[in-house]
């Protein structure tokens, strides 16, 4: 009884959080929109439904509202999204589908704004790191996991990398299963270093020395920038990846709410030097975000970066035959062989409504909606239509009807290596992580010194700790 009240006072907190949010506004893309007006003028404009849905449905099969990033208007997400409105036609009789699609970070605006009106979809597509998704299972809007992995028959744990669990959860607690692997590698573009008779770089040392030349030259060394903690919380990640012993570092943040160890400031340090030394973009915080970093890469404006798989929808082929990858570079300090280390992982996953998970009527539809979702044929479908990696152990990777420019061979490059963990499933508290995320931009900006960042999120874990 005590955890069933605890929860309902969570969720209250919840609710009265989040709506504070969406006053102060949840996102810099909403503009003067109020987050209902948002919330309305998502779902109007991009709901789709099923073109062969003409019949009426049973007052006796449950609706179920599912939110994904699949679109009918991408050809990307296309071939996923018809197939899972073709699943639902042949399943009427079981249950009808109402499918929305919102994407990017635009999705945390609304699911804060389902949660505040209590209207979250039945199944929706999440963050699954801690940092995301702690909130939601603390307050109880989401069930573990485990809870559906225990009732399908078809879906379960031993399908998937046991190592992806951790991107994927708050603390012990399972949120969800990524739907796909994705890899984090260094790209170089070859021409511009064979055109100015450089090497590729081994060690932080040789991408500075390289880096003058570059800037000398009107070309920007290293594409990376930090808005909103994006995309260098995945760089940070990285290089802390290289220290030794990095796997407690993460362990720390998590259970001893800090940031301050010896790892974790040798991290900020080397960010602040290679700030220092010209690497980055003069003005990290504009090209910040995922899109304008690999934009920056992708033109020609710069001479490496560090990218993620699924940003390679954004790669021309002509930059692509240019693009060689290199194992990251030696940082000072970093004791792991980086030519066995390629972090990897991925933290989107389907998450579920402990509201609609306790309907009697909405349970096995539920289940058997998840169940495809995660299915072989979905995964494929997303594989060689859009380029998702899947995140079953089941699913052989056939190279030559791979689409997507480059990841044939970073998949040939990566598979198997060493990783570890990121920043966002460490982070303990949903709260905190907007201050890991300022903390981050900062640094990158030369706003704030490494003593500074690392002062700033301890206060914030201190405060979280203490609730």
């Amino acid at each position: 009884m005590m955890m069933k009240y605890s929860k309902r006072v969570a969720g209250i907190i919840l609710c009265a959080a989040m709506a504070g949010n969406l006053l102060a506004g949840c996102s810099a893309n909403q503009k003067t929109e109020t987050a209902a007006d948002k919330a309305e003028s998502e779902v109007s404009q991009t709901q789709q439904p099923s073109e062969k849905t003409s019949e009426k449905p049973s007052a006796n099969v449950p609706k179920i509202r599912l939110v994904s990033w699949q679109t009918p208007s991408d050809p990307k997400t296309k071939p996923v999204y018809d197939a899972v409105m073709e699943f639902a036609e042949a399943h009427k009789s079981e249950f009808t589908l109402e499918h929305e699609n919102i994407l990017g970070d635009e999705l945390k605006a609304k699911i804060k704004t389902d949660v505040a009106s209590n209207t979250v979809p039945d199944v929706f597509l999440y963050w699954g790191s801690g940092g995301n998704s702690a909130m939601l299972l603390d307050a109880d809007v989401i069930i573990p996991f485990d809870e559906y992995l225990e009732a399908s028959a078809k879906i379960k744990r031993d399908l998937f990398p046991e190592e992806s669990f951790a991107r994927t959860s708050s603390g012990e607690t399972l949120a969800t299963i990524t739907l796909g692997m994705e890899y984090g590698v260094w790209f170089c573009n070859q021409e511009l270093f064979d055109k100015y008779q450089l090497k590729l770089p081994e060690t932080l040392d040789d991408m500075i020395e390289a880096g003058k030349v570059f800037n000398e030259n009107g070309i920007v060394p290293f594409a990376m920038g930090s808005k909103g903690g994006n995309p260098a919380h995945e760089f940070v990640a990285e290089i802390l990846g290289q220290m030794p012993n990095c796997e407690e570092d993460f362990r720390i943040i998590n259970e001893e709410y800090t940031v301050d160890t010896p790892n974790i400031r040798k991290t900020l340090e080397i960010i602040e030097n290679m700030r220092e030394n010209h690497l980055f973009p003069a003005d990290t915080i504009s090209i910040g975000d995922w899109n304008q970093h690999f934009a920056m890469y992708n033109e020609g404006k710069a001479a490496m970066i560090y990218a993620w798989t699924w940003q390679l929808s954004n790669m021309s082929q002509e930059m692509a035959d240019k693009t060689v990858i290199i194992p990251a570079p030696i940082m000072p300090g970093g004791t792991r062989d980086t030519a066995n280390f390629a972090r990897s992982g991925g933290d989107m996953g389907y998450v579920i409504s402990r509201n609609a998970w306790e309907d009697p009527a909405k349970r096995e539809a539920i289940i058997t909606l998840v169940d495809y979702l995660y299915s072989k044929e979905i995964q494929e479908l997303s594989l060689y239509s859009g380029g998702g990696i899947p995140s079953r152990l089941d699913i052989e990777v056939d190279a030559s009807k791979v689409s997507k420019a480059k990841l044939a061979d970073v998949i040939n490059f990566a598979k198997g290596k060493e990783s570890c963990p990121n920043l966002p499933q460490a982070c303990p508290k949903t709260e905190c992580w907007t201050d890991f995320a300022d903390g981050i931009d900062e640094l990158m900006a030369g706003i704030s010194t490494p003593e500074q960042v690392i002062e700033n999120i301890d206060k914030s874990l201190a405060a979280a700790k203490d609730e």
